[in-house]
């Protein structure tokens, strides 16, 4: 009997290794020829807050590290990314960015963010002129975080002007569901726990590090939908986006937006602050060949894709609302030659990209910027 359970006892440790070594293995194959995207920011970095539903932590400091990229991290006593913002000088024109992960930009280094791209362009350009940019910018914000986030730096940062960058990937579902995401055990979570076959520690465990789970999650998913079960759509979010088609969510969205746009552009008049929108494309928006073909194989309505679509709907808001805007798409879309503009896995701007954004808010803000300049004289 002794004898049969040290068997039985040996056999199971020669299975479990095994399984450890070949997991590990296929952990490392992964990481090394087909990365997993993972969650990827540092513990610590965000915090809960009673109006926002989460910020930056005031004070952090660290480093971001995946597969494409490894950049450091700096947040200042106002809970955004940068240096500390001082006092205002008189002869100061200080520009106040608010935007998502696309403004923020944890992806690059904090010079080469398009914020401070489009701050070193405008001093080239107006060389007599004292000009500081300031970053808040904050991952997972939508409208609605923005206009409360405004209300609360206006006082410290005081701007002479605002720059509202608006991304068409993601915004929508942000001001539909504006406290969805809530902070635990120092990470940025779902505030409302999924369930699954395993414990929701385990599974939040694995996300942010094991990317063998994430391939193997995804690959499940596709075997439910040979064996006849439901999968989850891939490309949902993007079918319903470029969709000619109406989508009674969609529509919400864009009704939320508005009124939200409205409150924004409200609280800019009522400060003296001009306010520019700008609107940042998503990557499938700058090359739409493929997206849009295989959203024209597998359509089930009788609507066409228009990858243009978001970012003429989000413009029509801010027209209506008497704001001016800058598309980036045309810009983006001219780029034909040279470094990509958006990181395959991560998904966000480039050095590259954040390049010519910058290049080109700034020279959107030149008419912002001489006009605040008569007024002072």
């Amino acid at each position: 009997m002794k004898d049969r359970f040290r068997s039985a006892l040996f056999n199971l440790t020669l299975v479990t290794v095994a399984v450890v070594v070949t997991l590990g293995a296929f952990e490392f194959a992964l990481r090394m020829a087909l990365p997993q995207k993972l969650y990827r920011y540092p513990r610590g970095l965000f915090r809960n807050d009673p109006d926002l539903s989460f910020t930056f932590q005031p004070g952090f400091s660290g480093t971001l590290h995946t597969p494409e990229f490894t950049t450091h991290i700096r947040i200042n006593s106002l809970g955004i990314r940068g240096s500390e913002v001082m006092e205002k000088a008189p002869d100061i024109s200080r520009i106040l960015v608010l935007g998502d992960s696309f403004v923020s930009a944890l992806n690059v280094e904090e010079e080469d963010t398009f914020v401070r791209v489009m701050e070193r362009e405008l001093r080239a350009l107006v060389p007599d002129r004292r000009i500081e940019v300031v970053n808040a910018g904050t991952p997972n914000y939508g409208t609605w975080h923005e206009l409360g986030l405004f209300r609360r730096l206006i006082p410290s940062v005081r701007p002479d002007m605002a720059v509202l960058c608006v991304f068409t990937g993601n915004d929508l579902d942000d001001n539909l569901a504006p406290e969805s995401a809530a902070v635990r055990g120092g990470f940025l979570v779902e505030r409302v726990r999924r369930k699954g076959t395993l414990p929701y520690g385990v599974r939040s465990w694995l996300q942010r590090n094991s990317m063998a789970y994430v391939f193997l999650w995804n690959a499940w998913d596709r075997v439910k939908a040979i064996s006849g079960g439901r999968r989850q759509d891939p490309i949902a979010g993007i079918r319903v986006l470029l969709s000619s088609e109406d989508s009674p969510r969609v529509e919400k969205g864009y009704e939320v937006s508005g009124k939200i746009l409205g409150e924004l552009r409200g609280e800019a008049a009522r400060r003296g602050i001009y306010l520019l929108v700008v609107i940042i494309p998503a990557d499938y928006q700058v090359s739409p060949d493929r997206v849009v073909s295989t959203l024209r194989s597998s359509k089930t309505g009788t609507g066409d894709y228009d990858p243009d679509r978001p970012d003429d709907l989000w413009a029509r808001l801010a027209q209506d609302l008497g704001l001016p805007v800058l598309d980036l798409l045309p810009t983006l879309r001219s780029h034909t030659q040279g470094p990509p503009l958006y990181m395959p896995l991560d998904g966000h701007l480039t050095p590259e990209g954040n390049r010519l954004a910058g290049r080109a808010v700034a020279v959107a803000l030149l008419p912002f910027l001489r006009e605040v300049r008569k007024e002072r004289l």
